[in-house]
């Protein structure tokens, strides 16, 4: 019987510790990528429409923020499987490395429009 029940719990801590963290990281990996390029552009996008003024813009913002939702969720389902946070962060570093825009589209923001 104590065998029985050490060996259960050996399986169980090894599915909550290491095969539930490496499947999420697998299976989410791809999406969670996807979705930090996304909010990661629509962060840019927002600050640069606030910056430009624009009040007929302002619903694209909101509708474009919706990406930063999606990202979260997927993160906090990955962080509740024990996926490692600074894992996250490497992912979250590599997408937006992997989705850069052009130098055009980075320093396009930061011209004057006026003087």
């Amino acid at each position: 019987m104590f065998i029985l029940v050490i060996t259960v719990f050996c399986i169980v801590w090894l599915g909550i510790n290491f095969i539930a963290p490496v499947s999420a990281y697998f299976y989410y990996k791809k999406q969670f990528m996807d979705q930090t390029a996304e909010c990661s552009l629509a962060m840019d996008e927002t600050w640069y429409i606030e910056q430009v003024g624009s009040e007929k813009l302002e619903k694209t913002t909101k509708v474009h923020l919706m990406a930063c939702h999606e990202y979260d969720k997927t993160r906090k389902i990955m962080l509740s499987l024990r996926v490692p946070e600074p894992v996250l962060e490497y992912l979250g570093l590599e997408a937006i490395e992997l989705h850069q825009r052009s130098i055009e589209a980075l320093t396009e923001q930061h011209r004057f429009r006026e003087r």
